[in-house]
């Protein structure tokens, strides 16, 4: 039975892409081979997954040297929006996916508690941010 404090892996890639320091962009060719790689946001990846594109993610849990790459960790998207062709993202954070899930789990509180006030006294960050 799955932990009611897991968060949804769409969720965490939201938070990825809202942290991301860099986005590479790599369309596929039909043989499977990627064309190119372009720079891109972490505000695109999120517009297209909330537009319901099909992907798959996975991130590094080990943190990589900092001298030869953007940041220590990444998370590694394929997505297919449509009948568009795949496109493979390569999101850098400084965060690694436990701060992310950290990240998460204060924000799933902190709307708890928000929620549970009167609505004359919601405010959208009465704690000051998160």
């Amino acid at each position: 039975m799955a932990s009611t404090d897991e968060p949804p892996s769409t969720e965490l890639l939201l938070i990825a892409c809202e942290l991301a320091g860099q986005v590479e962009c790599m369309p596929q060719r039909e043989d499977g081979t990627d064309a190119a790689v372009y720079a891109s946001s972490g505000p695109t990846v999120a517009r297209r997954i909330k537009a319901g594109a099909k992907f798959v993610a996975s991130s590094n849990v080990t943190p990589m040297d900092p001298g030869l790459y953007p940041a220590r960790f990444y998370w590694a998207v394929s997505m297919q929006v449509g009948a568009v062709r795949k496109t493979n993202y390569k999101l850098w954070l400084h965060e690694s996916p436990e701060q992310v899930k950290d990240l998460w789990r204060a924000r799933k509180e902190a709307r708890g508690l928000r929620d549970s006030l009167p609505h004359g006294q919601r405010k959208k960050k009465p704690w000051g941010p998160l």
